[in-house]
């Protein structure tokens, strides 16, 4: 290999490990600006109808589950694996809410 080629390789090599530290940076980013989202919307519709919607957050809940336990599986995180229980026994509050309010309309 001549010099050209290993900095070519060597070139690729650190930007696919940028653009995978983007994606990963930007998962987080969006991450939180779901859960914002959904907080926001869940007070807004409880000062303007009284009503308290747990479907917003439990999308989200189930979704950074999904995450954390995926990344618990792969790596064996032990905060990723704390964060899952803590979205598992959070989803199940909001699932019995949001089927409670279900049943109660």
């Amino acid at each position: 290999m001549d010099k050209d080629e290993i900095l070519a390789k060597s070139r690729s090599e650190n930007n696919s490990e940028y653009e995978q530290n983007t994606y990963k940076f930007a998962g987080s980013i969006a991450r939180i600006a779901g859960g914002m989202l959904c907080a926001v919307l869940l007070v807004c519709e409880q000062f303007i109808t009284g009503h308290f919607n747990c479907g917003y957050f439990l999308i989200y809940c189930v979704m950074q589950l999904i995450h954390d336990g995926y990344v618990f599986a792969r790596t064996r995180s032990k905060v990723h694996l704390f964060s899952a229980l803590c979205f598992i026994v959070i989803a199940a509050l909001m699932t019995y809410g949001y089927v409670r309010d279900l049943i109660s309309r």
